[in-house]
C-alpha cells in the first residue's frame, strides 16, 4: 500500500500521470495518488482532466501558494498509507516499473529509499545550461556512489519514505527556500535514519533558466549557512561546508570573501552565459558563504 504524492506549481503533469497510470494498472497493490496545486495559475484545468481519469487519484487545489515544505506536509497528512512516494511535477519515469521497484523495499529495514535523477543527454537551450550541467555532474549519480555517503545526495523529487518519519522531519524545517534537500539530509542523519539509494531514476525535465537557478544557488548557500550555525554537529556531508571549514581554519575565509566581492560581477556574467563553468560556480558558492559568514 503506497501513497504517491505530487506537489504542483504551474506545471502540466499529464505525461507523468499517464506514465504512472500505465504502470499502476498492471500491479497488484493498493495505492492512491494525491496531487496538490500550490497556488497554481497555469495548467490547473489540464491537470484536473488527467487526474479525473485515474482511479484513486485526487486533485487538491490550494488557492494560495504556501511553498514546497508546507505542501508536502499537507500531502503527507492527507495520505492514508504508511509509505509515501514523493515525485516532483517536472519528472518522468524512465521505465514502466518505477513504483513497483519501490514496492520491493517495504516493509523493510530502510526508513527512506532514494531513486535518483537523470538528465537528458541533449544539451538544452543556452539559457538553461547552468541547471543542466549542474544536474548532469552533481545529481545524476549512480546508487553505488550515493550509498557511500547516504545523507549527501538526497533528492526530494523521487523517493520513498515512511510516513511518520517524513512528518517528523519535514515539520522541523522552517526555511521555505531553496536548499531543502540539504536540510532534509542533515535531519535524516541526526535521527540516524536508515537510507538506501537505488538506481530507480526519473528524468528531470523542469530546467530553470540560468538567472533563476543562480538565484536558487544563492538561496541554497544561505540555507547551508543557517545549517552550519544551528546544526553544525551533523552537516559534515555537505562538501561546501567541508571546504569552508578547512579554509576558515587556515584563516583565509575573509580573503576569499574579499576576492568574491571583487569578482562577483565577472563570475555572474560567465555563469549566466551559454557555457557556464561549474568550477567557477563552486567558487561562487564558497565566496558567497564566506561573505555571509563575514557579515554575521
Amino acid at each position: 500500500m503506497v501513497s504517491i504524492l505530487i506537489p504542483i506549481y504551474n506545471y502540466c503533469v499529464t505525461e507523468l500521470l499517464h506514465a504512472l497510470k500505465l504502470e499502476l494498472d498492471t500491479i497488484d497493490c493498493k495505492y492512491e495518488i494525491l496531487c496538490c496545486e500550490d497556488g497554481s495559475n497555469r495548467c490547473v484545468e489540464e491537470n484536473a482532466k488527467i487526474i479525473s481519469e485515474i482511479d484513486h487519484a485526487t486533485h487538491i487545489i490550494s488557492e494560495r501558494n504556501i511553498g514546497r515544505i508546507a505542501t508536502r506536509q499537507k500531502l503527507a497528512h492527507l495520505s492514508k498509507y504508511d509509505h509515501l512516494v514523493f515525485l516532483d511535477a517536472d519528472v518522468l519515469p524512465l521505465n514502466n516499473h518505477l513504483i513497483s521497484t519501490y514496492l520491493k523495499y517495504f516493509p523493510n529495514q530502510y526508513d527512506a529509499v532514494y531513486g535518483g535523477y537523470y538528465y537528458s543527454e541533449t544539451k538544452p537551450n543556452s539559457n538553461l545550461t547552468l541547471r543542466w550541467r549542474y544536474g548532469k555532474n552533481y545529481e545524476q549519480v549512480d546508487a553505488h556512489v550515493r550509498n557511500k555517503k547516504p545523507y549527501k545526495i538526497v533528492i526530494s523529487g523521487n523517493f520513498l519514505i515512511k510516513k511518520q518519519l517524513f512528518l517528523d522531519i519535514n515539520s522541523k524545517i522552517k526555511s521555505a527556500g531553496y536548499g531543502y534537500d540539504n536540510y532534509f539530509g542533515a535531519l535524516l542523519k541526526t535521527k540516524k535514519s536508515s537510507v538506501l539509494h537505488i538506481n530507480n531514476h526519473v528524468l528531470h525535465n523542469g530546467l530553470d533558466t540560468n538567472a533563476v537557478y543562480l538565484k536558487k544557488i544563492e538561496k541554497s548557500v544561505e540555507t547551508i549557512f543557517e545549517l552550519h550555525y544551528k546544526f553544525s554537529q551533523f552537516t559534515t556531508d555537505i562538501t561546501l561546508l567541508e571546504v569552508f571549514k578547512n579554509i576558515d581554519k587556515l584563516g583565509i575565509s575573509k580573503l576569499i570573501a574579499w576576492m568574491f566581492t571583487i569578482l562577483k560581477s565577472s563570475l555572474k556574467k560567465q555563469l549566466l552565459g551559454s557555457s557556464p563553468n561549474l568550477k567557477l560556480l563552486q567558487f561562487y558558492k564558497l565566496g558567497y558563504l564566506c561573505v555571509l559568514t563575514k557579515s554575521r
